[in-house]
This record gives C-alpha cells, sequence and structure tokens, in this order.
C-alpha cells in the first residue's frame, strides 16, 4: 500500500515502522528521494523527536505523562540532550511548546492531560521546568519525588501555579531532612492540595469550606515586581474579587480615616480597532459627576470635592459607579499588567515613625464588564487602570493610603501579551522584545526569563535590575547565575541590594 502524507506528518508515520498489528511486525519505508527531500528540515526533526517523546509516554486512558527518568531515555540519549546544559535548558521548554501545539484548544489540552511525574530527574530547581505550570495550569497529579530539592525556595517557581492541584509526592528529596517543616508552606501554596506524599492533608469538606474569595493565581507580567510574603499579592487578588461582589466589607477591610480615593474618566483614549462596540451617547453618564480629570477640573474647590477620604465617603461613591465584573485572573490572566514595588516613606499610622515606614506601590492595569444591575448580564467593556498605596494597619494588616482609578474606553488587552512562540521556529534567535528586555535564548520564554528574575532577587535580594543583569551575563543560566552572584557579591554597590 502506498500512502501520501504533508510532509510536516510523515515523522509520525514513520515511527510506526517496527510495531506489531495483527500479528504482523508491520514494515514502513519512505519513497521518493532521500530522507529529507520532502522538505524535512532539522527543525521538523527536531519537533518530530519531541513528538514521540510524548507520544511514548503518554497514556490516554489514565491521561497520565510520564516524564520521569529522561536522562535515561535511549532516544534521548542518541541526541545528546543532557549532554550540555545549553542542550538541556532548551529541551523542556521546545517540548512543552511542541505539546501545546498538539491540541486545537487549551480546553482539550487541559482535559487530556491531568497528571505528571518528573520523578528521578536529578532535579535541583525548576528553572528549567517551569514553563509545565503556564502549560498545563491545571494539572491534578504531580510527581516530584526522587530528585535532588534541599529547600521551598528550590520549589518556590510553581507556588500557587497550580491552583487544581490534588495530589503531590515530594518523597526521597533532601527536603525532608533539610527543612522538616516544609509541608505546612506546600500545603498553603495549593489550596486545592488533598494529599502530599500519600497522606491526606485536607477532607473534600475542608475544600467546600475554604474562604469565599476566589484563591486565583496571580497573573505578573512584567519583572518589575516586588513582594513580601505575598502582601502584594493577596492585596491584589481580594481587592478585585470584593470591587466586583462586596464593595462596602471592601472598604471596611482596607480603607481607614485617613485613605484617599479618587477617580477620573478619559474619554479621549483609544479604543480597540478591533472591538465591535460602538460609542453611546452618555455613555460616561454614570462617572462624570465625580470625575476627577485634572486636565478639564482646573478649580481647586472641583478638585477638592472630588476626593474621598475615610471608609463612608469610599463607600458611598463605590455606590454611585456601575456594578463590575473584572476578567478572570485565573482563565484570562493576558488580559492584566500588573507591578509592585517597595514604597518607603509610607505613613505610618502607630506615630511611631517620622519618616514613615515601607509599604507598597501596586499599579493594575485591565478589564472589566459593567454589569446590568436588574440582569446580571454585562452591558459594556471598558479599560481601567488603577494605582494603589500601600501600607500597614487595618482588620487584614494592610490598609490603602490612596487609590487612583482611571477609567477608559475598552483598548483592547494586546499590549499585555507577551506572545511567545507563533509555532515552532527552531534555534533561531528570539525576536527583539520591547521596553529593554533582551533578546532571550530560543525556548526560553519572556514569563520563564520573569520568574527567574524573581526568583534570583528572592535568593540574592538583589534588585530587578541588577537580577536580570547577572542572567543576560551567563546567558540565563540560573545555576551560573547564582555562582555569579556568589563571586562578586562582596564588590556590589549598596544601591545593587533591595532596602531592608
Amino acid at each position: 500500500m502506498i500512502i501520501s502524507v504533508p510532509a510536516e506528518d510523515s515523522g509520525a508515520v514513520l515511527r510506526v515502522d517496527g510495531w506489531q498489528w495483527a500479528g504482523v511486525n508491520v514494515k514502513i519505508e519512505r519513497i521518493g528521494g532521500e530522507a529529507n527531500a520532502s522538505g524535512s528540515s532539522k527543525t521538523e526533526e527536531t519537533r518530530d523527536m519531541l513528538k514521540g517523546v510524548l507520544e511514548r509516554r503518554y497514556n490516554i486512558e489514565s491521561k497520565f505523562l510520564d516524564l520521569s527518568t529522561l536522562r535515561q531515555d535511549e532516544r534521548l540519549k542518541e541526541q545528546s540532550i543532557f549532554d550540555t546544559k545549553t542542550t538541556a535548558g532548551k529541551f523542556f521548554p521546545a517540548m512543552m511548546r511542541v505539546l501545546e501545539g498538539a491540541f486545537e484548544s487549551t480546553k482539550d489540552k487541559d482535559e487530556a492531560v491531568l497528571s505528571v511525574s518528573l520523578a528521578d530527574n536529578e532535579l535541583s530547581d525548576l528553572s528549567a521546568m517551569s514553563s509545565l505550570s503556564q502549560t498545563l495550569p491545571k494539572l491534578k497529579n504531580l510527581d516530584l519525588s526522587n530528585n535532588k530539592f534541599e529547600k521551598l525556595s528550590q520549589l518556590s517557581l510553581w507556588k500557587k501555579r497550580f491552583l487544581h492541584l490534588e495530589h503531590l509526592i515530594l518523597t526521597g528529596n533532601p527536603i525532608e531532612q533539610s527543612e522538616p517543616d516544609y509541608a505546612k508552606s506546600i500545603i498553603a501554596w495549593y489550596p486545592n492540595l488533598r494529599n502530599l506524599n500519600g497522606i491526606q492533608v485536607r477532607s473534600e469538606e475542608d475544600i467546600a469550606n475554604r474562604s469565599k474569595t476566589p484563591d486565583i493565581p496571580f497573573p505578573i507580567r512584567s519583572p518589575a515586581f516586588q513582594d513580601e510574603g505575598g502582601i502584594a499579592e493577596n492585596f491584589v487578588r481580594t481587592f478585585i474579587a470584593g470591587f466586583d461582589t462586596d464593595r462596602p466589607q471592601l472598604t471596611a477591610l482596607y480603607y481607614d480615616e485617613h485613605s484617599d480615593f479618587s477617580y477620573s474618566v478619559n474619554t479621549a483614549a483609544p479604543r480597540d480597532p478591533a472591538s465591535s462596540e460602538q460609542t453611546e451617547k452618555q455613555e460616561w453618564g454614570d462617572y462624570i459627576k465625580n470625575s476627577r480629570n485634572l486636565k478639564k477640573i482646573t478649580q481647586l474647590p472641583a478638585r477638592q470635592n472630588r476626593m474621598f477620604r475615610g471608609p463612608q465617603a469610599v463607600s458611598d461613591v463605590f455606590a454611585t459607579l456601575p456594578k463590575t465584573k473584572h476578567a478572570d485572573l485565573a482563565a484570562e490572566a493576558k488580559k492584566y499588567m500588573i507591578e509592585a514595588h517597595i514604597q518607603p516613606g509610607v505613613p505610618d499610622p502607630s506615630g511611631g515613625s517620622q519618616s514613615g515606614v515601607d509599604g507598597f506601590f501596586v499599579s493594575i492595569h485591565g478589564e472589566f464588564d459593567e454589569v446590568d444591575s436588574a440582569t446580571g448580564q454585562p452591558k459594556k467593556k471598558r479599560s481601567f487602570d488603577r494605582t494603589f498605596i500601600l501600607g500597614p494597619g487595618g482588620p487584614s494588616g494592610v490598609r490603602i493610603v490612596n487609590d487612583i482609578l482611571t477609567v477608559r474606553a475598552y483598548g483592547g488587552a494586546q499590549a499585555f501579551d507577551p506572545d511567545n512562540f507563533e509555532g515552532w521556529n527552531g534555534p533561531a534567535a528570539a525576536a527583539p522584545l520591547p521596553d529593554g528586555v533582551p533578546q532571550l535564548p530560543a525556548g526560553l520564554s519572556v514569563e520563564m526569563a520573569e520568574q527567574m528574575c524573581i526568583e534570583l532577587q528572592k535568593q540574592t535580594r538583589m534588585t530587578i535590575g541588577y537580577a536580570k543583569e547577572c542572567l543576560e551575563q551567563v546567558n540565563w543560566d540560573f545555576a551560573m547565575s547564582l555562582q555569579a552572584f556568589e563571586s562578586v557579591k562582596a564588590n556590589l554597590p549598596p544601591d545593587a541590594f533591595v532596602a531592608a
């Protein structure tokens, strides 16, 4: 029998050669020229090789992808994948891109792979494997047993990443001896975790009784993100949910008598050219009365009247604004840009420090739907920009010192999308990235680079800028960046480190 297949599928067909079917060994040969005459390239061969790894290690019935003992895989040994750090570092991200391309939709992919094993891979950190959390964010079962994890910090790239994770195995790692209490942190990282190392840590009743505030991953879209103990992250998650569901309770939680809030309408902001929504008469009618647009409100009394201070005043003005439904932080993370950094000199509510205390500057750019109060259905999509100054205090330990909101016509979310890897393009260098982000090695996405910067900052206390520069100098090899830091840290200037 002679069959004709597209060049990109030829590798998959040829892999059937030697299989047994109905008691007979199948023999498949290429005809019509040399092995590469049909347009197969080195890139296609690499992609076919990765497809073969995935196909051999995937069980369709159990929806299990077995990526354990990869260094012992004979096909990978033939390709010398793990002979150098460069090829080893590129292998896993490339395989994740091939996995994504194997499905028609994200939903199909999430439903097809529920369990993954990375056991027995000699892993001491997650820098090479971090893309798994982007490719399979809804994973339910994960096996990391018999690796070389010694500290929680070596696992922190996946902190609060797998929000659907139910079973996790970490047995056979040095962390069991070096950090005996690591389980407490792991349980806190994964709110739906039922079993850790085969031991039940939460019951179904525990899961059902969790706080109604949605526990969602945090869509960090910039390396300019500094946090301590998850304070900024938890604030954003709680605030977005509370503004949509219970604004009076939100003001009682975060605003005190010295908290300021103002908002403005930017009617001149560019609109998303792809949007089909039409401009309507009086479409800003619900906002104009209290809008504090300083380009249009020039009189001092009018400016003062549009600044709201204290929980009651803030709650009252919140009540005049349309009901909202923000884009889902978990399913629609690419619709946000969120940044934070340490803000010194925030007023000390206790009066103990005249020079102030450290707080946070947090900025959120995203979108929401205005919701019809009667039907609960979306009626108008808006974009927004919101800036907070946070300080210590209040019932939750965090209070809002200043809150500024700008509402504008829907402008789209294209600017927030890192646009990584439009298909598999082989080992060519990545295209130049915006905003000073350097060219990255093939196989390293912007999100992975961001997380590497953040993790290096956590372990070294360097600023994001210095962490990024350090990683650039070692071609984004995380292990080498730590070695480089140790060799030069005594000579770094004070401004290389985050202020204590």
